[in-house]
């Protein structure tokens, strides 16, 4: 008789972060979507110590520089070199859609896919389909 699975190794298949989502963002004719694994705790705890005290925006910037991912896994941004330039720079009207798609559940997930079998045809050959 096999051995039962354990709930965390369920959670781990189904609900981990090897998931690749797509965040669809506009603002202003431009498209400014990008890619994203799932929110973990240790995120938003991260995000909390880096950011000044209890600013909720500026903890969605943190969120926002670590998690934005271009459709290669490759990072957006750097938070030392661009959180300065995206707070004093950037229209917050934008950053407010991109930080909102980041705190944003699966309900407004575009597609998923698996980070490991996906490559970047693969995930533009979805996206153009969708």
């Amino acid at each position: 008789m096999p051995a039962p699975i354990r709930q965390i190794d369920r959670l781990i298949k189904y609900a981990g972060v090897e998931t690749k989502i797509f965040k669809e963002v506009w603002h202003n004719g431009q498209d400014w979507s990008f890619y994203m694994q799932p929110l973990t705790i240790a995120d938003k705890q991260r995000a909390t110590k880096n950011s000044d005290g209890g600013d909720s925006q500026d903890f969605a910037l943190h969120l926002l520089c670590s998690k934005a991912l271009d459709e290669d896994g490759q990072a957006q941004f750097n938070a030392a070199a661009d959180l300065p330039r995206l707070r004093n720079i950037v229209q917050a009207a934008c950053l407010d859609k991109l930080m909102l798609a980041i705190l944003q559940d699966g309900e407004e997930v575009e597609e998923e896919t698996d980070m490991k079998s996906s490559s970047a045809a693969t995930t533009r050959e979805k996206r153009a389909g969708s």
